[in-house]
């Protein structure tokens, strides 16, 4: 009797337990959640964590509360998230420089892949080739052509070692067999006014650093490196178009959960990121800060993408080194 009355209790603690993870999505959020931030506050990353997180305060009638721990490129603050509870209420506002760190710093104290779980694509802006407006290449195939006959040496500048824009070059240079020098700076400003006086040939910035430029006349936009063509350049073909395939590189922002988050929960803030995403007003807000809403992901679809950065990151840093050292 005693072994059946075990078994039946085994059956009910079972049964209890398949309730639980649709429970407990359906109760979440039911306390306030936190976004850590990496960086410091009024930055861009800052300021789409702080709109996406008041945006989901509305909808879910909690607090989102976010907790900027800046420091040594943002692995405080994702390490802080990785041995966090895995339970949706600790969330890591993660960017472009997360999967950089794998490469960039040899000393990381969690896995980039196995210490999170993707949960949504907020903000994604792909790179853009630019040259000087008195350059006298107008699209990129005359740069092409340009760049193979090597009559001259050329140059690109980046704001720095390491980040999207120089793998943005070296990315460059890998999928069209050219040879251009780096020039790094330790700012984007510094790098497009150099650009802007002709002391290097092109840049590959986001549209953010150098729509400006480009609005007044002093920038030339050759290509944008997405699927895409954007609304803000819209007579700017993608790489693909003009002749380079799978050119394609970006700065993005997204959460990311500590491992082991249940998959309910996951599911339930991606949602809610997406229909965020899509509201035109949101959209415009994003904009504004210089930001652009990103196409919405399944959280299986963010992991592949990351997956997939990961290993075009890989194979330039065997190629280069991104440490700077």
């Amino acid at each position: 009797m005693r072994v059946l009355a075990l078994g039946r209790l085994a059956a009910a603690l079972a049964a209890a337990l398949a309730l639980c993870p649709p429970a407990l999505a359906a109760d979440y959020p039911s306390q306030p959640v936190t976004f850590v931030v990496g960086y410091t506050p009024g930055g861009a990353i800052d300021q789409s964590a702080r709109l996406i997180a008041s945006e989901l305060a509305k909808r879910w009638k909690q607090s989102v509360i976010v907790d900027n721990k800046p420091g040594a490129n943002a692995t405080i603050a994702a390490t802080a998230v990785a041995n966090a509870r895995p339970d949706g209420y600790t969330l890591l506002v993660a960017a472009s420089s997360h999967n950089l760190n794998k490469f960039v710093n040899k000393n990381l104290r969690y896995d980039v892949e196995k210490s999170f779980t993707p949960v949504a694509l907020t903000v994604e802006v792909p790179n853009v080739l630019v040259v000087n407006a008195a350059s006298p290449y107008r699209n990129l195939g005359q740069l092409l052509a340009a760049l193979r006959e090597k009559k001259k040496p050329f140059s690109y500048s980046s704001q720095g070692i390491g980040g999207v824009p120089h793998l943005a070059g070296e990315l460059f240079k890998i999928r069209t067999g050219t040879d251009i020098l780096h020039v790094p700076y330790k700012g984007a400003a510094q790098g497009m006014t150099d650009l802007m006086g002709g002391v290097v040939d092109m840049s590959f910035p986001t549209p953010g650093s150098a729509m400006g430029y480009i609005s007044q006349g002093k920038l030339r936009a050759l290509a944008v490196a997405s699927n895409e063509r954007l609304a803000q350049l819209k007579d700017v073909p993608t790489f693909a178009e003009a002749g380079v395939p799978d050119y394609l590189i970006s700065t993005w922002h997204g959460l990311l959960a500590p491992a082991g988050t249940p998959p309910e929960v996951v599911a339930k803030i991606n949602a809610d990121v997406a229909d965020i995403l899509r509201d035109p007003a949101v959209q415009q807000a994003l904009e504004a800060q210089g930001n652009l809403a990103a196409k919405p992901l399944t959280p299986a679809e963010f992991r592949a993408k990351l997956s997939r950065e990961l290993s075009v990151y890989g194979d330039i840093a065997s190629r280069i080194d991104l440490s700077g050292g």
